[in-house]
């Protein structure tokens, strides 16, 4: 029987099912409880009922049944009722506990059941009126009111445990290694977001759970984890949701810590000798900025080993996967930032393919060069790029308000009328140059050890990561090096004072240009 014959049919015995049900209960509420039970397991049931014989038969058959399933657990439970006259939160008193479990259980129904109760129950529309509201059958609109008053009722009668996250919830900081614009950062700011990617990690929840799990309500997580799903930050296995991106908790990050600790002082030494043998030959190669501090030149010449270092691929790593936005890149998250991750890095373009590079120390207050100062603004990196061009004659007063806020700065001097960046500016011929010279030394001396912390990362990482994202693992690790083969062996040489926090008030340590000529 198709939807269109059962439909008919079911409006035509409607009214003798209810009077079949009045007659077997004792109020109207229970009759149409009852009623609305038959009727969902007929239309359940509609791909087996062959012809319009057939019907009555089995629609006796069904009711009868279902009679004596109801008037068993009738006998078992003495449940609250779902009523028309659900009062307003002025009228509750001490009690009316059922009121306060119905409108609990409301803010747990998902969104389709939510909204077919509401307009039945609270804003008295008939079964016509929110079939045209919402879209679908009169059919639908019965089964979804069938199905709210059962979960409401089972619900009622349970009780109900909030989980740690409504109380103690996570802060995640969302991490991105690859192609393109990191959409992934400001997306995940969000705590709501933040907190259900956490909540659904190492268990596969339905949104009631999450709902419970998170404290939060379901009418306010409906759109949030329709967004994280349409993002693959989540993905939906039947009635459960998943969290698709690895989070390395504190309790993970603190372990492979404690395993690698043995290779930081290692990368260190090697950095530091690096540094001493190659700055002479750095500063031959002849870019603008070559005379500036010994200090900021140190600091130059590792924050170019530095980005490379954090780039390193050791061991069988899978191709970078498509992102919810479409780009190519690794997206993770950490429960928190501890004091050791002590940079930050970012890269912009400017309009004739130059670029910025920055890698921002922010410990302590100590930092100078900040890559917020420019990401998303595309005036200011424009105008950066023509003042380290030399281009600097046709500026307009509203560019000259920008070129004062650089001053401030320090990104930026102004000398007899003219102004001169303070960064080192590489030709793209320079900074190869610079990039075979750092690639030499990584190949001959970091990546065994690279290699060896990245399969130690993925041995602890692995045994913290829930089996569907096993296949992340690799990449994961070899990504999420940043703190114990950059961080900490920076903090080392800083605290040897091969690298100092001394910075020349007139040089940016960490940020430079290369200009695309």
């Amino acid at each position: 029987m198709n939807e269109t014959e059962l439909s008919k049919k079911i409006t035509e015995v409607s009214k003798t099912i209810f009077s079949y049900c009045m007659a077997k209960t004792p109020t109207k509420e229970e009759a149409e409880d009852l009623s609305q039970d038959i009727l969902y397991e007929l239309i359940k049931s509609a791909e087996n009922i062959r012809n319009d014989k057939a019907f009555y038969a089995f629609m006796w058959s069904v009711a009868g049944n279902v009679y004596k399933q109801w008037y068993r657990k009738k006998r078992k439970n003495n449940t609250c009722e779902l009523t028309e006259d659900i009062p307003a939160k002025e009228d509750l008193t001490e009690d009316r506990g059922d009121i306060y479990l119905l409108r609990r259980e409301l803010t747990l129904l998902s969104e389709k059941y939510r909204k077919a109760t509401i307009l039945y129950y609270i804003e008295g529309c008939s079964c016509s009126e929110i079939s045209s509201k919402l879209a679908i059958s009169e059919s639908m609109v019965k089964y979804l009111l069938f199905k709210s008053r059962n979960i409401l009722k089972e619900g009622m009668s349970m009780e109900r445990n909030l989980g740690e996250l409504s109380y103690n919830p996570k802060t995640l900081i969302p991490m991105y290694s690859g192609q393109g614009p990191n959409q992934f950062w400001q997306f995940m700011q969000s705590k709501i977001r933040q907190n259900i990617v956490s909540a659904c990690y190492n268990d596969s929840l339905t949104v009631q759970q999450i709902s419970l799990e998170t404290g939060i309500p379901l009418p306010y997580l409906d759109d949030e984890i329709r967004e994280l799903e349409n993002k693959k930050i989540i993905v939906k296995d039947g009635t459960h949701y998943k969290t698709n991106v690895i989070v390395i908790t504190s309790e993970c990050a603190e372990e492979i810590e404690r395993a690698v600790t043995k290779y930081h002082n290692l990368i260190a030494d090697k950095t530091e000798a690096f540094i001493n043998a190659k700055v002479a030959e750095y500063k031959n190669i002849g870019f603008e900025g070559n005379d500036f501090s010994e200090n900021t030149l140190h600091w130059q010449l590792a924050t170019v080993l530095f980005r490379m270092l954090g780039g390193v691929e050791c061991g069988d790593t899978k191709a970078v996967p498509k992102t919810g936005w479409g780009e190519s890149a690794y997206l993770w998250c950490v429960e928190k930032l501890n004091e050791k991750h002590i940079f930050s890095y970012c890269c912009v373009d400017g309009k004739h393919g130059d670029k910025l590079y920055f890698f921002d120390y922010w410990k302590d207050g100590k930092g100078k060069g900040d890559h917020h100062d420019f990401y998303g603004k595309e005036r200011y990196i424009n105008i950066f790029c023509d003042i380290c061009r030399g281009d600097t004659t046709a500026f307009s007063e509203y560019d000259l308000e920008a070129i004062a806020e650089m001053i401030k700065k320090g990104y930026v001097v102004k000398e007899n009328d003219a102004y001169r960046a303070t960064v080192p500016i590489y030709t793209a011929e320079q900074y190869r140059a610079i990039i075979n010279m750092v690639k030499e030394f990584i190949t001959a001396e970091l990546v065994t050890i690279i290699g060896e912390m990245d399969q130690i990362a993925a041995q602890i990482l692995s045994a913290h990561t829930p089996k569907h994202l096993q296949n992340q693992v690799k990449g994961i690790a070899s990504m999420d090096k940043f703190v114990n083969a950059i961080c900490i062996p920076a903090t080392l040489l800083i605290e040897r004072q091969a690298l100092t926090t001394a910075w020349h008030p007139l040089e940016m340590p960490t940020t430079y240009a290369v200009l695309k000529k």
